[in-house]
């Protein structure tokens, strides 16, 4: 079980997830209220009740802005390294905190990150010059990963938006 005190997956999931959440929260409140208040009010006099409006109608028009507030969250989250240096992130794991022992997921363990990798071998390493194709390799992986997870939101989002694009009441 995660100590207070001691720095852990699970502080860290936390800790991002306060830094991310005020861009969740702005960009779905844009999204709901970007839905036309006619739309709802057609729903009302279809006889919709207001949880029927809000779960048929208004969601899932809004859907894709909330979607983009999740992508921009998740590329923010990726580049947050500071925070994570203080919450768990260390130079090297002795365990990884997924492994082949039940319970498979272990919130109490530290873990590695990219961005913290790149600043130790850029700037903290014996010989720096030794370091750079290291550094170079992991910045690549790092953008690489960051690309490849925006690309699948973007997908998800285009595809919701397709969907309830042609949608009537």
């Amino acid at each position: 079980m995660p100590k207070v005190g001691l720095g852990s997956v699970l502080w860290a999931a936390l800790t991002l997830a306060l830094l991310t959440l005020p861009v969740v929260i702005v960009a779905t409140e844009e999204a709901l209220s970007a839905v036309p208040n006619s739309m709802r009010e057609g729903s009302y006099a279809c006889g919709a009740s207001k949880w029927q409006t809000i779960r048929r109608i208004v969601l899932p028009r809004a859907m894709p802005g909330i979607t983009t507030g999740m992508i921009l969250a998740m590329a923010r989250g990726a580049g947050e390294v500071a925070p994570l240096m203080l919450v768990g992130a260390v130079k090297l794991a002795p365990a990884l905190p997924i492994d082949g022992n039940f319970p498979f997921l272990h919130p109490e363990r530290s873990f590695m990150h990219l961005g913290f990798h790149i600043y130790d071998l850029g700037f903290q390493s014996q010989n720096s010059e030794a370091a750079k194709p290291m550094v170079y390799t992991t910045t690549l992986l790092l953008i690489v990963l960051i690309v490849v997870l925006n690309l699948a939101a973007i997908a998800l989002r285009a595809r919701l938006h397709k969907r309830f694009k042609g949608t009537h009441i």
